[in-house]
């Protein structure tokens, strides 16, 4: 197993734990294979360098996003405020998420930039390489996916989204 699968596995296991971790009930996989790669309402992009030349991507729809918002914050809030909060909730879950799955590396030769958050609905993924790892998940309160891309120069990951 390579770099980018080892650290592909360890990213959509704690992504999976982390979101069982947090109280959201019935995870599970999607095991169908979606026509084309399409983000769902709010993703966040994390840079990966070092060994590593690439990206992470955590996109959950948007009624995940309000159920994440709920557990993550420490008091009570509003389904308005869980709809705002949703959107950086997701982005520090998956900074979270990422870093933990640096965790299970001996060497520390993978880096991550700070996180991109995309707000947007059906947004395609295009790239011209084909090894794209995705991890398809279920929950009682919405889908997310598990993306890496892989780059193999810089300016890939610019052209990447085609919303």
């Amino acid at each position: 197993m390579n770099h980018e699968e080892q650290y592909f596995q360890a990213f959509t296991a704690k992504s999976a734990a982390y979101i069982t971790g947090l109280g959201i009930p019935g995870l599970r996989d999607i095991e169908e294979q979606a026509e084309g790669l399409f983000l769902e309402d709010v993703t966040a992009f994390i840079q990966l360098s070092g060994v590593i030349q690439g990206g992470v991507i955590l996109t959950v729809d948007h009624s995940l996003a309000g159920a994440l918002a709920h557990k993550f914050m420490l008091e009570d809030i509003t389904e308005e405020e869980a709809a705002q909060y949703g959107v950086e909730v997701v982005a520090e879950i998956a900074n979270v998420i990422s870093g933990n799955a640096l965790t299970d590396r001996d060497e520390h030769d993978i880096f991550l930039g700070a996180p991109l958050v995309i707000v947007t609905k059906k947004a395609e993924l295009r790239s011209k390489f084909s090894n794209f790892f995705v991890k398809r998940f279920q929950t009682d309160s919405g889908n997310f996916y598990c993306i890496y891309i892989p780059s193999q120069n810089k300016s890939e990951l610019a052209r990447i989204l085609a919303i």
